[in-house]
């Protein structure tokens, strides 16, 4: 796993960085691949497919240039049209998909405590237009795969899920991959096994894989002479499969050094007035994609933005996620009429989630830096204190991993 590079005090700390393997990994499939003129979809994106078939257990897998064409794609291949179910707090891209489509997202309130679609809310939602249902893995979390797959049994809804962030999760000992009718996966610099840029379609029908894979390529027929499909320029380099091929063999490794991250996280900001986390239910597993608190300004005595600007001003990177939700934002202002206050949950985790720094590869001095400071920041707050009013003092952390250290100003 690559090193955490040496930072001067002056320099921030960045929200992501991408966990890449060593060039020399790759520089010799790299350089065969420069020479031989095959650039894309060639043996290393055949590879790459191979690979994911068998981690993920599923029948079929398409390797596309990103998760939105991928989900573009899916929709289109599943033919849906009229309505789809999908929530409204997820990254915009999940709802873009959708309208490219022709098709009208019909946004649904989350969970308080996953924050994922609720599935109790999605079964008042349902009409006589309704073609699907579109949960997501929010930050690596599986939704409630069961019940939802139930609920469109018995409506003849299809399920498409957007598993952007949930590459190496798994629900009820079944990794993702292989539920609903077909899932789409993330390969971007900000997730846990990244290809650099790309997405992943997968399914057990053959049809849909089929119709994916002649679509990516602009609809071509499989000899090449004719389209079959309204299709998009969607290929997958080889050079960004190699890389993905690399990450891919190490997902186990990257998972573990995510969740022991977190774990330093929680640990050092479990029990401060106004700070939740993402529950994570005992029968999945999460990527742990993303480490994402939850600030209430009525028990901590300050808001999630002021949070963010005093992160800011310290060089830390954070940011506020998902915000604002979907229906709430400019390019989808045809809805806001219509949903706030219908969305409760979902708007008061827009207002209040915010992400903190968090990669595979990130050294766990940067952790208790940052868990530290949001402790500063919050202590003072709730005391009603002016920064630099405390004392300075040290929070050690202890996990399997040793002793880390946070440097910051308590009052408790």
């Amino acid at each position: 796993m690559g090193k955490e590079p040496t930072r001067t005090k002056q320099q921030a700390i960045p929200l992501i960085r991408p966990t890449l393997v060593d060039f020399a990994e790759v520089e010799e499939a790299f350089r065969e691949v420069w020479n031989s003129g095959l650039v894309t979809v060639g043996k290393y994106t055949a590879q790459f497919e191979e690979a994911v078939k068998e981690t993920l257990g599923v029948k079929h897998a398409v390797a596309l240039s990103s998760c939105t064409s991928g989900l573009i794609l899916a929709i289109k291949a599943l033919g849906l049209t009229g309505e789809v179910i999908v929530p409204s707090f997820t990254f915009t891209a999940t709802v873009h998909a959708l309208v490219w489509n022709g098709v009208k997202p019909v946004f649904c309130d989350c969970q308080p405590d996953t924050f994922n679609m609720d599935p109790e809310r999605v079964k008042d939602l349902i009409t006589a237009d309704t073609s699907a249902l579109m949960p997501v893995y929010t930050f690596g979390v599986p939704p409630d795969v069961d019940e939802l797959e139930e609920i469109a049994q018995s409506a003849n809804l299809r399920i498409v899920l957007d598993a952007a962030q949930g590459l190496g999760s798994s629900y009820r000992g079944r990794m993702a991959g292989g539920f609903g009718d077909v899932e789409v996966f993330s390969l971007s610099p900000t997730k846990v096994v990244s290809s650099i840029e790309g997405g992943l379609v997968t399914t057990n029908d053959a049809e849909i894989a089929r119709t994916v894979r002649s679509m990516r390529d602009y609809g071509k027929s499989s000899d090449g002479e004719d389209i079959d499909f309204i299709g998009l320029s969607a290929r997958i380099s080889e050079f960004h499969s190699i890389v993905g091929l690399k990450n891919l063999g190490r997902i186990k490794e990257l998972i573990h050094a995510r969740h022991r991250l977190l774990s330093l996280y929680r640990e050092n900001l479990n029990g401060l007035a106004g700070i939740r986390f993402q529950t994570i239910p005992g029968d999945r597993e999460s990527t742990g994609n993303y480490m994402v608190i939850w600030v209430s300004e009525e028990e901590s005595g300050i808001s999630r933005d002021e949070v963010y600007r005093k992160l800011k001003r310290e060089g830390i990177e954070t940011k506020k996620y998902f915000y604002p939700a979907v229906h709430l934002q400019r390019a989808y202002e045809a809805y806001r009429n219509g949903y706030p206050g219908r969305l409760p949950i979902t708007e008061k985790a827009a207002q209040e989630g915010l992400a903190l720094p968090l990669y595979s590869h990130m050294d766990e001095e940067t952790v208790a830096k940052v868990s530290g400071l949001v402790r500063q920041i919050v202590l003072q707050a709730k005391a009603g204190e002016l920064p630099g009013e405390t004392g300075n003092r040290v929070r050690v952390l202890r996990s399997s991993g040793g002793t880390h250290q946070a440097s910051g100003k308590e009052t408790q």
